[in-house]
């Protein structure tokens, strides 16, 4: 399997591929806004061909679900898909069923957000879940004739952001809906949806782009197209200067733990030290640490065409060489249990010096011993 062929996963450890949170920092969030509106149609969708096939069928055969899960990484093509969806749904001047024109009026209001019939609902300004009041009001159009279109469409990104009480509203709309209204939840995680919503829907799983995709995309840059995660969102968004930066001092802390003798052990703990009293940027930094170790593995197990950072092989070949594959693997468990241990108020500076113990074989048996 040839790396430029397809998308390598960046995280090996259950805890962090779990963690789809842009990081804060290395990419910057940019919205939609401001962008040039290039005419698109389903044809011009890049990844995930499957799903999108499966859907322009049932668009075809007139069958089409009126309860619709996009599931997937972020920046993977499931707001735009939905975007497409609605536009089929409702465009005036589609040469087939299952396709639009992206220039009739219809398409455009929807790609602007001004169509009345299509409903983006998604977390108000200042709040952390999108609340009850805002389902009700999607509810309240539910046995409303259309407006302009043919169809009303209901988009909730990020669906599972709903509290408990906006998801159990959300039931009645999904249970009997009108046979002109569309529900399609965004999520990153099709499990963090209540099971009753997800049994009256239909979920769509969308995974990352492979490298190839992301290079028809315009992404060029080789390590813009490994840190993206596949994620044409995160490529992007992507702060490549102060990915560079943080990288080299994450790299700089894997190498002193792995490295460092009884007798430097005071430049162990103060790389604990000064990872953990990072007032910012602490996650990111984690993550980082995290796609590092992942590599140090793939050099050991022989996959080098795996890497994410090729450009710092010789490096992590001499980490690679230092440590084992059980301290490595052993860190990188470390780093999930950090990712589960950051939900709630903990003391990094702890956190870190157990991290630096796990790293490090010579202070590891050491304290072992003296059990």
């Amino acid at each position: 399997m040839r790396c430029d062929d397809e998308y390598s996963p960046l995280l090996t450890q259950e805890g962090w591929s779990r963690h789809e949170k842009i990081a804060e920092g290395i990419f910057s969030r940019s919205g939609r806004g401001g962008q040039s509106h290039t005419t698109m149609n389903f044809d011009s969708f890049i990844g995930n061909r499957k799903i999108i096939d499966r859907l322009r069928a049932k668009l075809r055969e007139g069958r089409f679900p009126h309860g619709l899960i996009f599931s997937g990484p972020a920046g993977v093509g499931k707001h735009t898909a939905a975007l497409m969806i609605a536009k089929a749904l409702n465009c005036t001047q589609a040469t087939a069923p299952d396709d639009f024109c992206d220039r009739c009026p219809s398409c455009r209001k929807i790609e602007a957000g001004t169509h009345p019939d299509v409903m983006m609902t998604n977390v108000e300004e200042d709040a952390s879940q999108i609340k009850i009041a805002q389902v009700r009001q999607i509810l309240s159009m539910l046995d409303l004739q259309p407006l302009e279109g043919r169809n009303k469409v209901f988009i909730i990104d990020p669906a599972d952001m709903m509290n408990a009480e906006a998801a159990n509203a959300l039931l009645k709309g999904l249970e009997e809906p009108p046979e002109n209204s569309y529900f399609i939840l965004i999520t990153v995680n099709v499990h963090e949806l209540l099971l009753t919503v997800r049994s009256r829907s239909q979920v769509y799983n969308f995974t990352p782009l492979a490298l190839d995709e992301l290079r028809q995309h315009g992404v060029s840059d080789d390590l813009v197209l490994r840190w993206s995660e596949g994620s044409i969102g995160h490529a992007r968004s992507l702060d490549v200067a102060r990915l560079k930066t943080e990288r080299e001092l994450m790299l700089d802390f894997l190498e002193t733990v792995v490295t460092s003798t009884e007798e430097q052990f005071q430049d162990l703990l103060g790389a604990s030290s000064d990872l953990g009293r990072a007032k910012q940027g602490f996650e990111e930094r984690m993550k980082i640490l995290a796609v590092l170790l992942a590599d140090v593995l793939y050099l050991k197990e022989g996959v080098d065409n795996k890497l994410v950072n090729q450009d710092l092989r010789d490096r992590l070949a001499q980490v690679a060489q230092r440590a084992s594959a059980d301290r490595i693997v052993k860190m990188a468990d470390f780093l999930g249990f950090i990712e589960s241990s950051l939900k709630s108020h903990v003391n990094r500076q702890m956190l870190t010096d157990m991290l630096v113990i796990t790293g490090n074989e010579i202070l590891n048996d050491f304290l072992t011993e003296s059990r």
